[in-house]
């Protein structure tokens, strides 16, 4: 039963007995008809709370089958998983059972291979031994077969020198054989050259006297001809002087194109590396500046120029800090490492690398001579020393700066694009040689000798005392020119 209709019948019993109750003896005196009333009144209350209950109670049947068929449901769902798991239990002890005898199965297999590797092992430790045994036998054997090769090769050798004497001897005897006939056969031509030479005397005797007299005829003729060649010689010499002074005039009268000019920078310039080491604000910093030259002659050494700028030395108080400094030049795959950098007396931006003939034949090209007559064209060629760029360029004298010519300030647009002289710039005549170098982007200095003022070892001699002064040099000297130039 459930709490509901617990409920209800408890309800139902206490309105019963609250019908029952008489709560006031007064109304006992009342009339019979009300009483009659009251007592008809409670039982059809009693009839209408009794078909309620009747129905309720129906009602909680209905709800109690319903909820016993919803219990039996549930049974029948929870006997039939009990069954599955049963099922899956039964099928899990089987797989143990498997599992059981594969372990058994497995267990006889390794104590077969514990047994397979005993026997194993014995047997690898049979065939060590033997391996050990047949080690020693082929070292015995290599031992002997070295012995036999060494044995052999001394065989060898006896033979060979056993027969280098029989073949000397054969040879001795071949030549004693050979110089026995030779010496039978001038036996035989001396015999006839004798009596030939007794004609010949005869001969001689008769031909002396005529000879004696052409002797003498000869030589006066002979001493003529010495006269003459002499003579013939000075004029051809001075007729190949006149020729080469003429063909050096003609040369220097005819400009040379600027684009020829360029292609022979290219195919001979040169690389000059400057690595540098130097300390500043408490860092070491290493550069390498690089710079493209031409082999410069004056005539007499020859030298390779850069601008002050092009190096990593400059002229600032921080190049005080150097310490180490070497230079590279190369062209193509030569190269070699000069000892000293000098600075040129007309200017001291301009720096300067003095070479040996040996260091020219190493680097190879052509060499360029300083102009002897720098002002006999009034426009030059001017290169940049990276190889960019190439123009024509107009200069004119200035009073105020002797040795330096003035290049027009306007914007280069022949040749080869639009540009202006920079320092550094190469400048060159027109008939090939150099002119000069510009040292900022006005003057260009007129380079006709290359004499040094300063100079500064480099590699394993460079000393930064020596490297401070010469700094301390150059600055000096820079000061010192007029304001145009600096």
């Amino acid at each position: 039963m459930n709490k509901t209709l617990l409920l209800i019948l408890c309800d139902f019993l206490l309105l019963t007995l609250l019908s029952l109750v008489n709560w006031e003896e007064e109304k006992a005196e009342s009339s019979s008809s009300d009483i009659e009333d009251s007592v008809d009144q409670s039982v059809s209350a009693m009839a209408m709370m009794e078909q309620d209950l009747l129905d309720t109670l129906a009602s909680a049947l209905e709800e109690e089958k319903t909820i016993q068929n919803t219990l039996e449901s549930e049974a029948d769902k929870v006997r039939k998983e009990l069954e599955l798991r049963d099922q899956k239990l039964q099928e899990k002890e089987s797989s143990i059972m498997d599992l059981e005898t594969s372990i058994q199965e497995a267990q006889t297999r390794e104590e077969t291979l514990a047994q397979e590797k005993m026997a194993i092992e014995a047997e690898a430790l049979k065939a060590k031994q033997s391996i050990v045994t047949l080690e020693n036998s082929y070292e015995d054997l290599e031992l002997k077969s070295k012995q036999m090769e060494a044995q052999a090769r001394m065989l060898q050798a006896e033979l060979e020198e056993k027969q280098k004497e029989i073949d000397a001897k054969l040879a001795a005897l071949a030549r004693e054989e050979l110089e026995r006939k030779e010496a039978e056969a001038k036996v035989q031509e001396l015999s006839i050259k004798v009596s030939v030479t007794e004609e010949q005397k005869k001969m001689l005797a008769e031909s002396v006297e005529t000879l004696k007299s052409e002797v003498v005829a000869e030589r006066t003729e002979r001493l003529q001809l010495q006269a003459q060649t002499t003579q013939m010689a000075e004029g051809i010499t001075q007729l190949a002087e006149r020729s080469q002074d003429l063909t050096e005039e003609f040369r220097s009268s005819q400009p040379i194109n600027a684009n020829i000019l360029f292609s022979r920078f290219n195919e001979n310039k040169i690389a000059l590396t400057f690595k540098s080491n130097r300390f500043y604000r408490g860092e070491s910093i290493q550069d390498d500046d690089l710079a493209m030259t031409l082999l410069i002659s004056d005539g007499k050494n020859v030298f390779a120029l850069t601008h002050l700028s092009s190096t990593p030395l400059g002229a600032s108080n921080s190049s005080l800090g150097f310490r180490e400094l070497e230079i590279e030049m190369s062209r193509g795959v030569a190269q070699l490492n000069p000892s000293q950098l000098t600075f040129l007396a007309l200017d001291p931006r301009i720096a300067s690398v003095p070479l040996t003939d040996d260091q020219v034949g190493v680097l190879g090209g052509e060499i360029f001579y300083t102009a002897l007559d720098p002002f006999k064209f009034s426009e030059a060629v001017l290169i940049d020393e990276k190889g960019s760029y190439y123009g024509e360029v107009e200069f004119k004298l200035d009073a105020r700066t002797p040795g330096y010519v003035r290049m027009q300030s306007k914007v280069f647009s022949r040749i080869f694009g639009d540009f202006s002289p920079t320092k550094g710039d190469l400048v060159f005549s027109k008939t090939g040689e150099l002119l000069g170098i510009m040292v900022d982007s006005r003057y260009c200095l007129l380079v006709d000798n290359l004499m040094g003022n300063e100079r500064l070892s480099l590699g394993a001699g460079f000393s930064s005392d020596q490297f401070k002064a010469t700094i301390q040099s150059l600055k000096n000297r820079y000061d010192s020119l007029p304001s145009d130039l600096r």
